[in-house]
């Protein structure tokens, strides 16, 4: 129990001082790695059987690392085929500075809901979100807040989100059951954070003055020195959408749209082969300095960090089942669960969980572990993992689940404070269990 806690004491030290020194994330996992390996050599393991516990951990990745070889396809491809400069252009000229935080929000949040994927949101609308706000000079971290907050709506609430069905999956429950249970703990939280953002962009709208009106109404002229926007550019979103509403597997989504994508840049942008495939590995590159920052983006190598964080997380959940680290944990949380109530106990629980594993995958799989009793019916031990475990992971700014949304939208970490909805949802159910315990 001792060494238990020194171990997980210590990467939580080195994750605070990642953060406070702006050290890439990434090395701190790395020296995270180092001490749970040191640990399990402790416990008398072999390096074969870690080295196995890690393989075995980095494949339970495999699909979503395949999806991030996507999503990095994706975004260069929809800049090159004129995908999002087609979508900025004709929407810049609907959307007014004042109200483009909430209506991001409520566009990332439509879009989760539709496809059930974060990040296939944050590749699509997400992108397309920031780059509007860029040309009105809107605050990026508020922007990058909203899409944060619209992208993880969806991935709770979607009956076809993977997130969404492996919850409903490991409780043993109904996914269109747990949606109607969560539609009860959803409307407020939701309807305060549209409060919250709409208060917030008229603050913020005294700053942007008729300088950001009038670029907002140039973006369109801007665009078209180097796009034709044609019509045709809309098509690899719609058939991202239409075909994430018929429940197609996301792989063949994001690919889909990406083929098409690539058709569009090469017979209506006549972009050249040789350029495409620089666009894929490097990201676009806009050659005019007036559309290099808006436009600019995407391609694998945009993918690697994320990617890197994953393939270390994985490692994390193999040692962790192997040895496991975290068992001592549970004796903790019941104690916590017999001094205040359940919902406390499993919000505590999947924070601690969030911050170690930083998958979302695992934290939902930790956090059932952890808080699973034969006094709480499926259905209540459902909604409340969908109420912290399925969000809170969001709010980490290490994890998986925020770095890959931040880096589509180009936002910058402290946009996680402002994703209102990801706080707003367990804070409601905080207080409507302190609520009925009082009664």
């Amino acid at each position: 129990m001792v060494l238990e806690s020194v171990i997980l004491s210590a990467f939580g030290a080195v994750l605070l001082g990642s953060l406070l020194f702006h050290v890439k994330i990434v090395y701190a996992l790395l020296v995270g790695l180092c001490l749970f390996e040191g640990y399990a050599l402790a416990r008398s393991f072999s390096w074969r059987e870690v080295l196995s516990m890690c393989w075995r951990g980095v494949k339970t990745t495999r699909g979503l690392l395949l999806l991030f070889v996507l999503i990095g396809l994706l975004t260069a491809l929809w800049r090159a085929s004129g995908t999002i400069p087609v979508i900025v252009s004709y929407a810049s000229n609907l959307i007014h500075p004042q109200s483009f935080i909430l209506v991001a929000f409520l566009l990332n949040a439509a879009m989760s809901l539709l496809t059930g994927s974060a990040l296939g949101t944050a590749a699509t609308m997400g992108v397309i979100c920031a780059t509007m706000a860029q040309t009105m000079g809107i605050n990026p971290a508020w922007v990058g807040g909203a899409i944060l907050s619209g992208s993880y709506f969806g991935n709770r609430l979607s009956p076809i989100s993977s997130m969404a069905l492996l919850t409903a999956n490991i409780t043993g429950t109904e996914i269109y059951s747990n949606v109607r249970n969560m539609l009860r703990t959803s409307w407020f939280p939701l309807l305060l954070s549209c409060a919250v953002y709409l208060v917030v962009g008229f603050c913020f709208s005294g700053e942007l003055g008729e300088v950001a009106l009038s670029s907002a109404k140039s973006v369109r002229e801007l665009f078209a020195q180097e796009f034709s926007l044609s019509l045709w550019g809309v098509l690899p979103a719609i058939l991202m959408v239409v075909l994430s509403m018929l429940r197609v597997k996301s792989s063949r989504v994001l690919l889909s749209s990406a083929l098409c994508a690539l058709v569009i840049a090469l017979l209506v942008e006549y972009r050249d082969v040789a350029s495409l495939w620089e666009f894929l590995v490097y990201g676009f590159h806009s050659q005019m300095p007036d559309l290099s920052k808006m436009i600019n983006g995407g391609g694998l190598l945009s993918m690697v960090n994320v990617f890197l964080i994953v393939f270390i997380a994985g490692c994390f959940g193999g040692i962790f089942k192997g040895t496991e680290l975290l068992s001592p944990l549970k004796k903790c949380v019941c104690f916590l669960e017999k001094s205040t109530n359940s919902f406390v106990a499993m919000l505590v629980a999947s924070i601690v969980a969030a911050c170690v594993s930083c998958n979302q995958t695992l934290t939902i799989i930790l956090t059932n572990q952890l808080t699973s009793s034969a006094e709480r019916s499926p259905e209540h031990q459902a909604l409340d993992l969908y109420d912290t475990a399925v969000t809170v992971i969001a709010l980490v700014p290490w994890s998986v689940a925020t770095s890959i949304v931040l880096v589509a939208a180009q936002a910058p970490s402290i946009s996680v404070c402002c994703a209102c909805f990801l706080y707003l949802l367990p804070l409601s159910r905080l207080f409507t269990c302190r609520h009925k315990t009082q009664k």
